[in-house]
């Protein structure tokens, strides 16, 4: 059986599905008889999922001010043109 530092170890494998089905069956079964690793886990998930929320708001405030830099530009190439 596996041990609480082997599960800790393995923990991010185990999150990105990166694990065999063995490997993922002896973790699943330390889960079952462990809170703390189980606890870590969901710990571990949790801000897996945040970080992922976090980078697709920050790409979209990207978009936004990209979006907004551009048609900053297309008004002034506009004005320039309506002045020749």
């Amino acid at each position: 059986m596996l041990s609480c530092k082997d599960v800790a170890d393995r923990a991010s494998a185990l999150i990105d599905g990166e694990l065999s089905v063995w490997d993922t069956l002896q973790i699943r079964l330390h889960l079952a008889m462990c809170k703390g690793c189980s606890r870590f886990i969901a710990q571990m998930r949790a801000t897996d999922q945040l970080t992922a929320q976090v980078a697709g708001v920050q790409e979209s405030l990207q978009h936004e001010a990209d979006d907004g830099r551009l048609t900053e530009i297309l008004s002034t190439l506009r004005k320039e043109q309506s002045r020749r």
